[in-house]
């Protein structure tokens, strides 16, 4: 019987060791990759230089994003980690190459130990790397600030200024229907606004609100900036529950509302005919996916004007102009915005609403103003076009092809 006992036990140990040493395979890779990307920024400088063209890092960046399948902010931190690693930590390179920790480590020492001058980078690394294997990713990154700031405590200011400057607030579409809202802030209005939305919230359930705080926070932000009062702790379904007086109502609703107030979203949203009529199939957010049809029905029914935009011969969009005008028309943009969704580079995600329409096909070198010559193109990848040394054909309308400098060819299809 105790032998029995003792088997899964064995099983799970022998397990255990396979899942750590493919790790350590793994973390290994990591360092082999890095050297490599190392490699290829090298050698792209040299054979693509600036004369031959102006946007050389920009080009390169976006061939390693398509190549990997990765957005170009990440193939940019990967050009970046790389080159620290490789000519200014050597030592943690060697390290992960040993499989001693992962990855998320070395990126840890690379975000942190940068601006530092070399004789002050080395000394952190030095002792920041006798915890590493022994500390999660979080916990280190955590150890070496705090060496950091000990070594040069002078240069937190001007880091937390150049730091300051890169707010900014982001979507992330998730699944069924919703999206995770980021806002990169100064730390301190960042704990702020959570209180402010955690204290509304816990007045809101004190007043016998039935949902829950992270339910209240989520809504209180929501109609904060839409201008709404369903959540608010103020809003008109707390009236009765709370008895307020409809004076102080207003007063407090305008005092959160601030200067939201009179600002209009403009949201796209795709509804197939048949759900219309009540069928099943989703409609479609713009830039961030499908949503279930009753979200669908309820909001093209509280639409302030609606858009007929069919994908039909039928629709009576304008799909082409050929040679008589070189200016996109307003039903023509619509329906590529639809069409598109986002820009149509390899992996770019940035909105159609906040691209240019490129012509495929020149205008200049005879191109027409038609759905199967026209696409989205953000600035910085309508330039990359012109400049970059990347090319595109559109063989089908909508079917965008790209050829990289080093000769690589990536496709990329429509959402609709």
């Amino acid at each position: 019987m105790k032998r029995k006992q003792r088997e899964p036990w064995a099983e799970a140990q022998a397990a255990l060791d396979e899942v750590v040493a493919m790790q350590a395979e793994i973390d290994a890779l990591s360092a082999r990759r890095t050297t490599a990307i190392r490699a290829f920024a090298t050698a792209f400088a040299e054979a693509f230089p600036v004369q031959t063209f102006p946007l050389q890092e920009r080009s390169r960046r976006a061939e390693l994003a398509a190549a990997l399948r990765v957005p170009e902010r990440t193939a940019e931190n990967l050009l970046g980690e790389a080159r620290l690693l490789v000519e200014e930590l050597p030592a943690t390179l060697a390290a992960l190459a040993r499989g001693a920790f992962s990855y998320r480590h070395a990126q840890a020492l690379v975000d942190e130990l940068a601006g530092l001058e070399p004789h002050d980078r080395a000394a952190v690394e030095r002792v920041a790397l006798g915890s590493a294997a022994t500390q999660t990713a979080s916990r280190f990154a955590r150890t070496v600030r705090r060496l950091r700031e000990a070594r040069r405590p002078e240069t937190m200011a001007t880091r937390c200024r150049d730091a300051y400057a890169e707010r900014d607030v982001t979507v992330e579409p998730a699944a069924d229907g919703m999206a995770y809202l980021t806002a990169y802030l100064h730390a301190v209005d960042a704990e702020a606004i959570r209180q402010r939305l955690t204290e509304t919230a816990r007045a809101g359930r004190a007043s016998g609100d039935p949902r829950t705080v992270g339910q209240l926070r989520a809504d209180t932000l929501t109609d904060a900036l839409l201008d709404r009062d369903t959540a608010l702790g103020v809003g008109a379904t707390f009236l009765e529950a709370i008895d307020a007086d409809p004076e102080e109502y207003l007063r407090a609703r305008e005092e959160a509302l601030g200067r939201f107030r009179g600002i209009t979203p403009t949201v796209i949203v795709t509804v197939p005919a048949l759900t219309l009529l009540g069928g099943d199939e989703p409609g479609q957010v713009e830039g961030i996916g499908p949503i279930d049809a009753v979200t669908a029905r309820r909001l093209t029914a509280e639409a302030p004007s609606l858009f007929r935009l069919l994908t039909h011969p039928e629709s009576g969009a304008h799909l082409s102009l050929g040679r008589t005008s070189y200016v996109v028309p307003e039903g023509l943009r619509r329906w590529l915005r639809i069409r598109d969704g986002s820009c149509r580079f390899p992996g770019c995600s940035i909105r159609t609403a906040h691209c240019d329409i490129d012509h495929t096909r020149d205008w200049a070198r005879d191109g027409t103003t038609s759905h199967g010559n026209l696409a989205h193109l953000s600035r910085g990848h309508h330039t990359l076009k012109h400049a970059g040394g990347w090319s595109v054909d559109q063989p089908r309308p909508g079917t965008l092809v790209w050829t990289s400098p080093l000769g690589r060819s990536y496709t990329t299809v429509p959402e609709v």
